[in-house]
């Protein structure tokens, strides 16, 4: 449970995807203030550019899904902070220090170190006011969202009833009915499948489609032939040392669990159990694996003896976090009681990272840095030389040294598999009539990741007819799947009616039986699984029949009811965390709704993907 929880514990990471105050920096505050144009996105009065997006991006992949992910994300922040502003809220110098301070990357030996705080905003920030200006927008932000998110209870009563639902299991039995079963009673005869292609002959038709030459100018391909010394690496590793190299501790721990409305009698009895442990464990250290399988209340790590592995400092809740940071290896800690209840804690080991553990990390970010100037000065090459020899990619292969590829066919407006080909600058610049039809090289295309391609034409066919000969089989077999799924619904519904009427249940080859239940659902689709759950256990067997996307017909058989199994303290205390975690995550996206409407939201000119 403590991993779990502590894992999933914020509705920031929920909703907004936002950081810890560990990794402040990648806010749109200090970035946004430029006033040239165009942007991406405007929330009220405020303008999100692509340099606001790339910075949050930082050291992720940047595919489409990603970055507009990235950008909802920055969108949200901007509408909570305009609201925050709106009603009068802002943040003290002495909040701002105090936050500060309790950054664990600007401590040394647990207090706050100036040499490192100013070592950090020589590396990241071009002075203190902008540093401090993305801590008080974090403030900010973390304020709307208690005061939204932040204040959630749910009923013993609400939780037992949702733990007997998510428990309740049902023995069940199916049986199939597949559109391959119906085959023989499908027509598909030459005169059947020729009505067929006749009806349908504009799905028969090929598109328009191209085989292409082409190179990428790929920065990632350039980076890698960049040689990185050793110096290099040393010197980048000395003056980032106090982000690459930070200290991690590995802990193992022994919980005993206080629900959130225990009462004070109830929570003095659990101290006490674990005070006895905490003796017996010092009395015999070498048993204290032993002692969390045996008494630890975390699901998560008393199976592997308490061990909850290597953790950098602020990665646990800050009770705990403290501990394990002042504590030496194999020393035993004092009771430390956080928000899940007391902890018994081993410190196991201590580690840095050492160079060579990050060298490989350096040497990459080196490359990248090193092979962007020499990726602008190709890029402009490469513009330069296919114009200007527009009739043969020779030219830029001999003068960049890249390789010319030959693709498959690429269809007009068709989506393709492979993710370069199916760009759609690319398709709209091989498909226009200079390419096409007057045998040029292409523009050069900006696919995005900082690669650049310029194509020509290899071979071209016009749109056509595939004849009948050609799909004959494939209509044969979309025949059967149609039609047979027609015949497996109809015989479904029908029989269900029976066995519904208590007739010929005992005659059907059912499955063997299995039992589901919400929690467990082995894999059952969620319809299937409403559908088992809807039957009445009254009186029983009881049926249900679902029709799946792809033909079948399925009829369940429920055999048995079983009831839920009781929880204890630890699950309810779980579940009730979930419970509230879920309500405050739908009160947050109601207000967040509710913010879109009085800050409106309107894009701007520019892109995803542009590169300005």
């Amino acid at each position: 449970m403590f991993e779990f929880v502590q894992n999933n514990k914020t509705v920031i990471q929920v909703i907004l995807g936002a950081v810890a105050l560990t990794f402040v920096g990648f806010g749109v505050g200090s970035y946004s203030s430029a006033t040239d144009d165009p942007y991406l996105v405007k929330v009220g009065k405020t303008k999100i550019y692509k340099r606001d997006l790339d910075r949050a991006l930082e050291g992720q992949p940047s595919d489409p899904a990603t970055r507009q992910a990235a950008l909802e994300n920055l969108i949200r922040q901007e509408l909570l902070l305009a609201d925050a502003r709106d009603h009068g809220a802002a943040v003290s110098h002495e909040q701002l220090r105090k936050v500060i301070a309790s950054i664990p990357a600007f401590q040394e030996n647990g207090q706050f170190s100036a040499q490192r705080y100013s070592e950090f905003l020589k590396s990241r920030y071009p002075n203190p006011e902008a540093f401090e200006a993305d801590i008080g927008r974090d403030i900010l932000l973390q304020s709307q969202l208690n005061s939204v998110a932040g204040t959630q209870f749910v009923s013993n009563t609400v939780v037992e009833r949702v733990a007997g639902l998510l428990g309740e299991g049902r023995e069940l039995q199916q049986l199939v009915l597949k559109p391959s079963d119906f085959a023989s009673e499908v027509k598909t005869d030459a005169a059947a499948i020729k009505a067929y292609y006749d009806a349908n002959a504009k799905r028969f038709r090929l598109p328009e489609q191209v085989k292409l030459d082409y190179v990428v100018l790929s920065q990632d391909a350039l980076a890698q032939n960049i040689k990185v010394s050793d110096a290099d690496v040393q010197k980048y590793f000395d003056q980032h040392k106090a982000d690459l190299a930070g200290e991690q501790r590995r802990a193992s721990h022994i919980l005993l669990a206080v629900p959130k409305d225990a009462k004070p009698e109830q929570k003095a009895k659990i101290k006490a159990e674990a005070e006895a442990i905490l003796k017996e464990a010092r009395a015999n250290p070498a048993k204290f694996a032993e002692l969390a399988k045996a008494k630890s209340q975390d699901p998560g790590s008393a199976e592997k003896g308490g061990d909850l592995g290597f953790n950098a400092r602020g990665m646990m809740v800050k009770p705990f976090d403290d501990a394990v940071f002042k504590m030496k290896p194999g020393e035993i800690s004092d009771l430390v009681e956080t928000e899940y209840g007391f902890h018994i804690i081993r410190l196991d080991a201590v580690k840095s990272q050492s160079l060579d553990d990050v060298k490989g990390a350096i040497v990459d970010k080196l490359q990248k840095q090193k092979s962007a100037a020499l990726f602008r000065e190709q890029a402009d090459k490469l513009n330069e030389i296919a114009y200007q020899q527009a009739d043969s990619l020779k030219g830029v292969v001999d003068a960049l040294k890249l390789d010319v590829k030959r693709s498959d066919w690429v269809r007009r407006s068709q989506p393709s598999q492979d993710e370069l080909l199916g760009n759609a600058k690319l398709q709209a610049a091989v498909f226009s009539d200079d390419v096409l039809k007057k045998k040029h090289n292409s523009e050069v295309v900006d696919i995005g990741g900082n690669r650049l391609v310029v194509a020509r034409v290899a071979e071209h066919q016009p749109e056509r007819q595939q004849p009948l000969a050609d799909v004959s089989d494939a209509i044969r077999k979309e025949l059967v799947e149609r039609e047979g799924a027609k015949l497996a619904d109809k015989k479904g519904q029908s029989l269900l009616a029976e066995l519904k009427a208590g007739k010929g249940a005992d005659a059907q080859q059912w499955s063997a039986a299995a039992t589901v239940s919400r929690r467990a659902a082995s894999g059952m689709p969620a319809a299937d699984l409403r559908a088992v759950f809807a039957v009445a256990g009254g009186k029983l067997p009881g049926f249900a029949g679902v029709r799946h996307d792809a033909g079948e017909y399925v009829i369940y058989r429920v055999n048995k009811v079983i009831p839920a199994p009781a929880i204890n303290d630890v699950e309810r205390g779980q579940l009730g965390g979930m419970l509230g975690e879920l309500s405050a995550n739908s009160q947050l996206a109601s207000y967040l709704k509710a913010l879109r409407e009085k800050y409106p939201v309107t894009a701007g000119n520019q892109s995803l993907t542009d590169n300005n």
